[in-house]
């Protein structure tokens, strides 16, 4: 049988007539099932914010640090408590270094200038702690004062910034967590340390008096509130450095049986409540130079570049009748 040939205009009508239909019957399948749901996009999890830490982190150490690395070769803790406290018990591995061994304390009799030990002092009284140049330096005291911070200053001031470390709570911390306390004394070998010292970490009184009310120099006073006003007298005259701002070196920790420092933003707002700036050099003073070791190294722990320590303080200025005074 012969097959119809088709023409090209019908071939096109059928065409159109099948597409119409398929579409048509699309249309109704959609109808039935429903309107297609809209995918969600799959959301990114928002990592969790990380508690900005201090500007320089590595100056304050913490027990957990310090329990995993207290076997580490070119590591020496180092007890600036009193010798009979370090005897009675202390953190494995430490060694005692009191702060008497650090701190001269003046004749009363002579003017004050500072109480800086000797270069030749420092240089051997670390090399028999086995100190060398290049031995990374965790320091404690009792956790809340001021030896700590003393130590921290005077390696410092003596060449070895960027070697220093506090450890936070010190050791009332460490023994409230109830972490390994010993009286065995570790076996010292002599070492060579040799001093160079950073002048740009000390203020001298005449240092104050060239710089006094200048913008670029911010003075911190770290004593009680009563003696920044001049009611507390602790030397000839009562007062404070002119233009010297007050944060009392206690206030920079946190209260409770084992204080710690403050978080940083809690320190941060301490010291720029007052108007310090990290952008100018700040000098801190106190009444002989311990207490205001405390506030340098809070400052230095929150990322001032430039800070010195007045070691000679108010016993210093206060005592001389040629120095002004604010109250």
């Amino acid at each position: 049988m012969r097959t119809k040939n088709i023409g090209f205009p019908t071939r096109v009508l059928y065409i159109l007539v099948a597409t119409v239909s398929l579409a048509i019957l699309a249309s109704i399948v959609a109808c039935a099932l429903g309107p297609t749901p809209t995918p969600v996009p799959t959301a990114t999890p928002t990592p969790p914010v990380k508690p900005a830490g201090y500007a320089r982190q590595e100056l304050l150490v913490e027990s957990d640090w310090l329990a995993q690395h207290l076997g580490d070769a070119n590591l020496r803790i180092l007890d600036v408590r009193s010798l009979d406290k370090y005897q009675a018990g202390h953190i494995a591995n430490a060694v005692s270094g009191p702060i008497a061994e650090v701190s001269i304390r003046p004749d009363p009799s002579k003017p004050v200038t500072n109480e800086l030990q000797s270069r030749e002092k420092i240089e051997a009284w670390l090399g028999g702690l086995g100190i060398s140049n290049n031995t990374r330096v965790i320091i404690y005291d009792e956790g809340r004062s001021t030896s700590a911070t003393r130590v921290f200053w005077t390696l410092e001031y003596y060449g070895h910034a960027g070697k220093v470390s506090i450890l936070n709570g010190g050791y009332t911390k460490w023994e409230k967590e109830g972490r390994e306390i010993t009286r065995a004394v570790p076996r010292l070998e002599q070492a060579k340390f040799s001093a160079s010292v950073n002048e740009s970490m000390l203020a001298t009184k005449d240092y104050l008096l060239n710089n006094l009310r200048k913008e670029g120099v911010q003075i911190v006073d770290a004593r009680s509130p009563k003696e920044h006003s001049g009611e507390d007298v602790r030397a000839a005259r009562g007062g404070r450095i002119p233009g010297a701002v007050n944060v009392d070196w206690t206030t920079n920790y946190t209260s409770g049986d084992a204080p710690v420092f403050k978080p940083p933003q809690e320190l941060d707002n301490l010291y720029t409540s007052v108007g310090l700036s990290k952008e100018k050099t700040a000098v801190a003073y106190c009444q002989s130079g311990m207490r205001s070791s405390n506030d340098y190294f809070v400052l230095r722990l929150l990322g001032y570049s430039d800070v010195r320590n007045y070691d000679g303080s108010w016993e210093e200025w206060g005592n001389d009748p040629n120095t002004p005074i604010e109250k």
